[in-house]
């Protein structure tokens, strides 16, 4: 997990940047678009992240009672001076990387079928289609990946995320530097890794598009237990609850994929890849291109029942505070509180059922 830390337009220019989609926010401008809190040999990392956690208990039907921890973030042992009083922090733990390329290959016009910004079939569910600029053509697309689906594809996520998180530069995203800034002087008279005979940046095309291809072709895990009575009874409550407005069950994706093994297949993601206001529970207040501070894109559902198995721990959401699917829906807010009311008033059978139909996906 890390810190992104970005800050609101300030000028004219600014705010343009953000209505053309030049830009999707400003950084910070001592500590960039996110806090390092590691740093190569010879340089002082950034600072730490901070968190402190409260707890809050909410009741259920039926008597049970839930805990729900929530995190206050700020920093400690800045390296080169304050941040900017307007810098926010919003924390950001990584996203599953399985079925990047079926995402990709979805066509556009299923998922903006979905969009219902002003809400007109009145069923309190407004999802927005997010906007983003392709890094290499310049043109503007839909937004598919990232919290706030702040990239249009697998190959700008990965690009963003060389440079961003571990100071890699390619073609797509020439950083050399990485995140550092001009107040970084120490790290811009660093050494880079451009090796000129590979190209003119540290992860040249191959490199890059051999990380693309990768990402992109990650396999969504096989399903369970998908004929037991409990999880068919909870794939019942899951749907009656009107949990699927936001996390759409399947589509199926475009004849004209890029890749034809990913063409015109059906697919089960459970999310409509759409930006909901979730609430101000879950708000982190800061705007992502089209994303406002209250709107997240619904994350795909498909392999979480293995979260335990592939990572190793059971925390969900954009920061992990919660600590369990329970919690993850007891966090659900704004255009999803619905929802979440409806699985905290069912009785304790089918809430159990419910979350047993979600570690099937």
């Amino acid at each position: 997990m890390f810190l992104r830390l970005a800050r609101p337009p300030r000028t004219e220019a600014e705010r343009r940047a953000i209505a053309d989609l030049k830009a999707v926010n400003f950084p910070d401008p001592t500590y960039g678009g996110q806090l390092q809190d590691l740093a190569v040999p010879g340089l002082a990392a950034e600072g730490r992240m901070v968190i402190d956690y409260t707890e809050e208990t909410v009741t259920l039907s039926g008597g049970e009672t839930v805990s729900l921890r929530k995190p206050h973030y700020s920093v400690a042992d800045l390296a080169y001076g304050p941040l900017d009083p307007e810098t926010t922090l919003s924390p950001r733990i990584a996203n599953p990387m399985i079925g990047m390329g079926l995402i990709e290959a979805i066509a556009a016009e299923d998922i903006l079928a979905r969009a219902d910004a002003d809400d007109n079939d009145g069923d309190g569910i407004s999802g927005r289609a997010a906007r983003a600029r392709d890094h290499r053509s310049g043109e503007i697309k839909l937004g598919r990946f990232g919290w706030k689906a702040q990239n249009a594809s697998v190959r700008d996520q990965s690009s963003s995320a060389f440079a961003g998180d571990i100071g890699i530069s390619t073609p797509d995203d020439p950083r050399h530097f990485g995140d550092c800034t001009v107040q970084q002087t120490a790290c811009l008279e660093a050494a880079t890794g451009v090796q000129p005979r590979l190209g003119d940046t540290e992860g040249p095309a191959p490199v890059l598009d051999l990380v693309t291809f990768y990402a992109k072709n990650l396999a969504v895990p096989k399903r369970r237990d998908v004929d037991d009575a409990d999880v068919l009874r909870g794939k019942k409550i899951f749907y009656a609850s009107g949990c699927i407005a936001c996390h759409r069950p399947k589509f199926v994706t475009s004849r004209k994929a890029e890749n034809k093994a990913q063409a015109f297949q059906l697919i089960w993601p459970y999310s409509d890849f759409l930006l909901h206001d979730m609430g101000e529970g879950l708000a982190d207040g800061q705007a992502v291109g089209d994303a406002t501070g209250r709107e997240w894109r619904t994350p795909p559902l498909w392999g979480i029942g293995l979260t335990q198995v592939v990572s190793g721990h059971s925390f969900f959401l954009h920061d992990g505070r919660a600590r369990n699917l329970t919690e993850a829906i007891l966090w659900h807010g704004g255009e999803a509180e619905a929802a979440r009311n409806a699985f905290a008033a069912a009785n304790p059978e089918d809430r159990k059922a419910l979350i047993t139909f979600l570690e099937s996906l």
